[in-house]
């Protein structure tokens, strides 16, 4: 890696971290209840007391940020690593083994991608309800399509190499041969596509709350805060703002992280 690329990852490394040191251990700093109204400081603009402003009810906005990223942050590592197990265990499999194994594999690919990915999410978490667990289960099973291709072209380039034809000259097994010889050549793909993954989550759940499928109140989500602080924007334009920062230095952030994992050698 170039010395440029890493000064323009480091910045993006120090805020991924950053935030989720902040919404980790957002409980124990000493901030103001996110939960707590003040009907009497609404739409406070940013001040020493509330140095990110207060929102409609007067909860405070920076507090509800940080803990709105651990929900947040939740759903979206959530969700990214159960649809990066499937992609894996499923392109692995069809690269590896081939035959029926990946005309299966190509069939659901195909079933999946006939309809929207978004369109699927809204009307199964619209059925089954709002929750950290269903946003996880639904998102998790339904974005591991284009993960799987990328994953099977992989194994399937590696499949005839001379370390895997030795392998099997040893008398490896298959899942041993995937395991032990060809997941350790896909670590730097698997990364590349969870930061990817994470970026496609996290556009979602921010999407999904502009149609009422953000977590259910109280629970602040970023996607909820933006959504909900338009409709003040006028007269508190410090919600929409504050949520909007966030959000955008953390998909900006992953996609830096992103991009260097593919250029590393």
């Amino acid at each position: 890696m170039s010395g440029k690329a890493r000064v323009t990852l480091s910045p993006a490394l120090i805020w991924l971290a950053l935030i989720v040191v902040l919404a980790a251990t957002a409980r124990l700093l000493p901030l103001p209840d996110p939960l707590a109204l003040d009907l009497a400081a609404t739409r406070m603009p940013p001040s020493l007391a509330h140095i990110a402003g207060t929102d409609e009810l007067g909860r405070d906005v920076f507090s509800r940020l940080l803990h709105a990223a651990g929900a947040t942050l939740v759903i979206v590592a959530g969700a990214t690593s159960l649809s990066l197990l499937i992609a894996v265990l499923l392109g692995a499999i069809a690269g590896f083994v081939g035959g029926w194994a990946d005309v299966m594999v190509r069939v659901a690919v195909d079933l999946l991608w006939s309809v929207p990915f978004v369109v699927f999410v809204v009307l199964i978490v619209g059925v089954v309800g709002v929750s950290q667990l269903s946003l996880i289960v639904t998102i998790g099973i339904l974005n591991w399509v284009g993960p799987a291709r990328v994953i099977r072209a992989e194994v399937a380039r590696l499949r005839d190499a001379d370390f895997v034809i030795a392998a099997q000259a040893h008398g490896y097994s298959r899942t041993l041969i995937l395991v032990q010889e060809l997941l350790p050549n896909l670590v730097r793909s698997i990364a590349t596509l969870a930061a990817y993954g994470a970026i496609e989550v996290l556009t979602l759940e921010t999407g999904l709350a502009f149609v009422g499928l953000s977590l259910p109140a109280p629970t602040p989500t970023w996607g909820g805060m933006l959504a909900d602080g338009l409709g003040y924007f006028s007269t508190a334009w410090w919600i929409v703002i504050g949520t909007s920062i966030a959000i955008t230095a953390t998909l900006g952030s992953l996609q830096i992280a992103a991009r260097s994992i593919e250029r590393a050698h």
